[in-house]
C-alpha cells in the first residue's frame, strides 16, 4: 500500500499536501519506492531481451546470461537511482540556493526522487512511440525543473542577515 500511495502522492505533485506527505516518508521507503516504480517501467524491456536471447546460445550460456541478468540488471537500476537522482538533487540545491530557500539536501532528494515520477513515465511511453531520445530528455527536464520550482518556493525564505 505504500507504493501505490507514494505514486500517486508523486502524480499530484507540485500540489502543497502531496509534497509534504511525501516528504515525511523515510529514505529507505523513497529508494524501495524508486526501485519498484524503474522495475515496473522497465520489465517489458527485460521480458523481451530474456524471451529474444540469441538462438545460437547454448543452454548453459543461456541460463548464465539469465542469472547475470536477474541479479546484475536490478543492481545497475539502484545504481542509476542513487547517482541520477543525486545529481538532480545537485541541481535542485543549485536552485534552492538562487531562490535562497531553507531547504537540507535530504529534503531535496526526496523531492526531487518523487518529482522523477511522472517524467519518468512519459520518457518510457515515448520510447515506445519512438520518439526522439533528445525530445524524451527535454520532455523531462522541463516538467522536472518545473515541478522543483514550484516545491522549493513553497519553503520560506532565508532569513536575511542584518
Amino acid at each position: 500500500m505504500g507504493f501505490f500511495d507514494s505514486l500517486i502522492n508523486s502524480l499530484r505533485l507540485p500540489k502543497k499536501e502531496a509534497m509534504f506527505h511525501l516528504n515525511r516518508k523515510g529514505i529507505t521507503h523513497t529508494i524501495g519506492y524508486l526501485f519498484v516504480l524503474l522495475l515496473l517501467l522497465f520489465l517489458p524491456d527485460m521480458i523481451t531481451s530474456i524471451l529474444y536471447l540469441e538462438t545460437n546460445l547454448t543452454e548453459v550460456s543461456r541460463g548464465m546470461y539469465i542469472a547475470q541478468f536477474l541479479v546484475f540488471y536490478p543492481l545497475l537500476i539502484v545504481f542509476l537511482i542513487l547517482v541520477g537522482v543525486s545529481i538532480l538533487a545537485g541541481g535542485s540545491l543549485l536552485m534552492r540556493k538562487v531562490l535562497s530557500r531553507k531547504l537540507t539536501y535530504q529534503q531535496l532528494w526526496k523531492l526531487t526522487a518523487y518529482a522523477c515520477t511522472l517524467p519518468l513515465i512519459l520518457s518510457v511511453l515515448l520510447k515506445y512511440l519512438t520518439v526522439p531520445n533528445a525530445i524524451s530528455a527535454l520532455i523531462f527536464m522541463a516538467i522536472f525543473v518545473y515541478y522543483m520550482y514550484r516545491m522549493i518556493t513553497v519553503y520560506p525564505k532565508v532569513p536575511a542577515k542584518p
